[in-house]
């Protein structure tokens, strides 16, 4: 492992994006900016602060020898996810060729990361990142949303995330 991964990253931007683009050139260009980033489908998204609970479990499970990929993007895609295998989760939330976008970058600025998106010839669009009902039911059944009260239904999706840990 490299030293960067042991240690995970200590920062993280998040910038949603429209448009279509070749994931694996996209993640070429990206190293080539000495920066670290995870893109995933943005429709499986509910919001930015499911993708800071995902962050902050696998940044943890880092600082306590815990991970269970070797980058701390895997590792939060594993988390926001909700699934206990690296290949689900890169099937339920990876990027896909064209539609809507969560870059997640590593250790990098905002204004860079809006630079590196723009790069890959994509709309910076951060609606795709808010949280919807249709969203959140990839995630959370409707018999679990009948036991809670509305403004508690994305604790249940933030409760997934924290049962990863219990489940790898």
């Amino acid at each position: 492992k490299d030293s960067r991964a042991d240690k995970g990253a200590d920062m993280m931007i998040v910038v949603g994006a429209r448009g279509r683009m070749d994931v694996e050139r996209a993640l070429e260009i990206i190293k080539k900016h000495d920066s670290e980033a995870q893109i995933l489908n943005a429709a499986r998204v509910c919001g930015r602060e499911h993708l800071e609970v995902a962050y902050e479990h696998a940044r943890r499970a880092f600082h306590e020898g815990r991970n269970k990929s070797r980058s701390i993007g895997m590792e939060t895609m594993l988390y926001a996810s909700t699934k206990r295998q690296i290949k689900e989760a890169i099937e339920f939330m990876g990027a896909r060729v064209e539609g809507e976008y969560a870059f997640i970058f590593f250790n990098l600025d905002e204004k860079k990361a809006v630079e590196i998106v723009k790069e890959l010839g994509l709309e910076v669009d951060d609606k795709v990142l808010e949280p919807s009902m249709e969203k959140l039911l990839y995630f959370v059944e409707e018999q679990e949303l009948q036991t809670v009260d509305k403004s508690f239904y994305f604790d249940l999706l933030f409760e997934k995330v924290a049962m990863v840990e219990l489940m790898k």
